[in-house]
């Protein structure tokens, strides 16, 4: 798991997995991701059918020591328009914890939707840098592609095909399990 800083606030990247525990194995093996191609298939089945098994594969869960927190508002302190200030509040798809402190966000995109660079990312990046969250990891998946970022560098720490997922199962669990 991401190393501890302080109970509620951010953890910074692993340096490594630990050699003597096991990875899991990979999730999605039997997935058909020609199901992504179907318009069907958008944001809340990338939530569910994607990203839901990569999460419990890691070792998220809705309780316990490392859990997963959905759709947790965050009031934005710091917008006003004009003389009047607006009440703006970010709602991140997926926060995540290890032993009560928040490690990273994570955020469902319809696998349409572009992760790599643009609006989504300084989406996520907004709700990773919040006062309430204040965490180093953040990241995006739209069912396609994976993409993990640190606040304060450019490039991402790990970008993948989802259906390549088992090439970069170590990696992914280095930085998020």
């Amino acid at each position: 798991m991401p190393k501890k800083k302080k109970s509620a606030e951010s953890k910074p990247a692993p340096e490594s997995a630990s050699p003597s525990v096991p990875l899991p194995d990979p999730p999605l093996q039997d997935f058909d991701f020609s199901v992504l191609d179907s318009g069907g298939f958008k944001e809340d089945s990338v939530r569910e059918e994607i990203i839901l098994p990569i999460l419990q594969t890691l070792g998220y869960t809705a309780s316990g020591p490392n859990r997963i927190i959905r759709s947790k508002p965050l009031e934005h302190p710091f917008l006003t328009v004009g003389s009047r200030k607006r009440p703006i509040t970010l709602i991140p798809d997926y926060l995540l914890t290890v032993d009560n402190n928040f490690a990273f966000t994570l955020d469902a995109k319809a696998p349409n939707e572009e992760i790599k660079a643009g609006h989504n990312v300084e989406q996520v990046y907004s709700y990773a840098v919040h006062p309430e969250i204040r965490v180093e990891l953040f990241a995006l998946c739209n069912g396609r592609e994976f993409i993990l970022f640190e606040v304060g560098r450019k490039e991402p720490l790990l970008y993948f095909h989802v259906s390549e997922i088992a090439h970069h199962w170590e990696d992914a669990c280095k930085y998020l399990a």
